[in-house]
């Protein structure tokens, strides 16, 4: 039933797959209008009229609707073109019309890349990008966002340092221009497989990732040499396409032969990439180490009292972290109703903590502990005792930045 491709005319869905398929999401570039002959007679796109295209990807993305379980997506890859010294915005003439058989347009994302197809002849600019339109079967669909969280904070600028209220512990949410270049042709050896406009498998499996879990299906009405599904394959989910020229069949079936092995291996590889989990750890750090410094601020501001504060991380629910404050110098009478204020408050109010508060006379042992000042809590202090006047905030954790490091 399913990890099968099928040369069958994809108008004919519904003729061929049995009723209870369950598809969790579709990705798909069609064919580009009547630019380019895949070689097969009777093709959706070349040689047809444009209301005749456009009402075929209506009647196939109908059939999908069908199929698609109800927290389903489709991704369709597509390009505007030029016809009589004008351009057609065929993505959105798509849009509009398969949103009449129930698909809800959710996102529009721009695919920068090196060169892209067709070009727009008689303009002043070269053509770098097309549209990925993501729809939804309802409004509730699966969208495992935080797998593709950036997370490398070589690509982050340095305001996650000072400013860790302001970024998701999982990472930075990725923004509606994705950068992937078209695979060169013959960069991957014997194992290349030739298509007119083949598919960055980094960005398919970005797609794979936010709208499908292991073991779910994914479709591709227009396989062409299976790009999609191949990554499918490699990822642990079941794979179905429709693609009419058996000879690009042919090359899909022997380059995933070659080449699931490595994909396998490179998925695993990524599932057990702990740079996500470092991230969010150091995110937390930097949350309860701030939200301790800027209460110390506030309680001096309005006390002229010298205060410190003992800070300790206890769990984590939900994003959400447990921490314990415990201040030396000042009484709770005192610095209570200050400290209940603030936290109910921006800034303190935007650092998803639950802060239980103590209070101590002293505290003597400064083994194993890391200082930080009232203006820095993102780099410890260096030959300081924890009497030191500087000293303000007191943690067995660690964090060292230097904001010029991530300019």
């Amino acid at each position: 039933m399913y990890n099968h491709i099928y040369n069958i005319d994809s108008r004919k869905i519904s003729e061929t797959l049995e009723q209870d398929i369950q598809i969790q999401t579709t990705i798909t570039s069609p064919p580009y209008f009547d630019m380019k002959d895949y070689g097969v007679e009777g093709q959706v796109g070349y040689g047809q009229k444009y209301t005749d295209y456009l009402d075929d990807l209506k009647s196939i993305f109908e059939q999908v609707y069908h199929y698609t379980k109800e927290d389903g997506t489709l991704w369709i890859i597509i390009d505007t073109f030029k016809r009589n010294n004008a351009i057609v915005p065929l993505p959105f003439d798509l849009a509009a019309k398969i949103q009449q058989v129930g698909w809800l347009l959710q996102d529009i994302i721009i695919w920068k890349k090196d060169k892209t197809v067709p070009w727009s002849n008689n303009g002043f600019t070269q053509r770098k990008f097309e549209y990925i339109l993501l729809f939804s079967k309802t409004p509730r669909y699966k969208n495992n966002k935080d797998c593709v969280r950036v997370y490398d904070t070589r690509q982050l600028k340095k305001w996650w340092v000072k400013y860790p209220e302001r970024y998701n512990p999982k990472g930075k949410a990725l923004d509606e221009i994705w950068e992937y270049p078209i695979p060169v042709q013959g960069s991957w050896g014997n194992k290349y497989i030739r298509h007119f406009c083949p598919l960055p498998k980094d960005m398919v499996s970005n797609m794979i990732q936010i709208s499908t879990d292991e073991r779910d299906v994914v479709f591709d009405p227009f396989a062409g040499t299976g790009t999609v599904l191949s990554q499918s394959a490699y990822m642990n989910r079941k794979y179905l396409g429709f693609e009419l020229n058996p000879s690009y069949i042919k090359q899909f079936e022997a380059y995933l032969s070659d080449s699931l092995e490595d994909g396998r291996r490179d998925y695993e590889k990524m599932l057990e990439n702990q740079g996500q989990a470092v991230f969010e750890d150091t995110i937390l750090n930097l949350r309860a180490l701030k939200f301790g410094r800027l209460l110390v601020k506030k309680l001096q501001d309005e006390t002229n009292i010298q205060i410190k504060v003992f800070v300790e991380r206890l769990s984590v629910n939900s994003e959400r972290q447990s921490v314990k404050y415990t201040f030396y110098g000042v009484s709770k009478d005192i610095s209570w109703p200050i400290i209940a204020n603030a936290i109910n408050e921006a800034p303190l109010s935007k650092f998803e903590i639950i802060p239980i508060f103590d209070y101590a006379d002293s505290y003597n042992d400064d083994s194993d502990l890391y200082f930080y000042s009232i203006t820095n809590s993102y780099s410890y202090l260096r030959n300081v005792s924890l009497n030191d006047s500087k000293v303000k905030v007191v943690s067995s954790i660690k964090v060292d930045f230097k904001e010029s490091d991530y300019e």
